[in-house]
């Protein structure tokens, strides 16, 4: 029984990304100067372990639940490259969700800072520099990442519809996935020799 729910659970999932990913019907271009003003600031790299604090835009990306398998079915990367956190779905029910930090840098960012997945990649980076979070009412609100150089240069529309698509994810994202994802945001990751996964 526990195993069709997740078998069932993650075919929900990956249908959501698919439909997200089609970027005609859900997400307009954000307007952002990556490559010209960024240098990959929101992207775990091994750079950025000598990077001050106020210059990372993000020192890690937390994928949603079944993301890291959607992400190895389409890439054929290997589990192993990302950090691994367990995730209670249910009081009795548990599954992994990946994530990419600075002990952990991502496999897809390219030497030329470029993302290699991009037709692909996270839903936590594809909608940054939006941060969502919970009040503590724990309704949805919004936040910028505040050390993204390029800003000003952010689509209104683009704005629009993140909020719109994580609103829709919000509902279906158990407490402690937030819980996660609230530690994550003040965090700067594991250094290269811790360990534990």
């Amino acid at each position: 029984m526990t195993e069709d729910f997740i078998v069932r659970l993650k075919q929900e999932w990956f249908q959501r990304f698919d439909e997200i990913l089609d970027n005609s019907r859900t997400i307009p271009l954000s307007g952002l100067k990556c490559l010209e003003l960024c240098e990959a600031r929101c992207c775990p790299r091994v750079g950025m372990r000598s990077m001050q604090a106020d210059q990372i835009a993000s020192p890690v990306v937390v994928l949603l639940p079944f993301e890291m398998e959607y992400l190895i079915e389409k890439t054929g990367v290997s589990r192993e490259l990302f950090r691994r956190w367990p995730l209670a779905l249910t009081p009795e029910i548990a599954i992994e969700i990946g994530m990419l930090d600075l002990g952990r840098p991502c496999p897809f960012l390219t030497e030329k800072l470029q993302c290699s997945i991009h037709e692909h990649n996270p839903l936590d980076c594809r909608t940054f520099p939006l941060l969502p979070y919970q009040n503590h009412r724990e309704e949805l609100e919004w936040e910028l990442g505040a050390n993204c150089p390029s800003l000003n240069f952010l689509n209104p529309n683009f704005v629009t519809v993140v909020k719109r698509v994580w609103q829709d994810i919000y509902q279906r994202l158990p407490q402690s996935w937030w819980d996660i994802y609230a530690f994550a945001d003040h965090w700067t990751g594991w250094t290269e020799t811790h360990h534990a996964d």
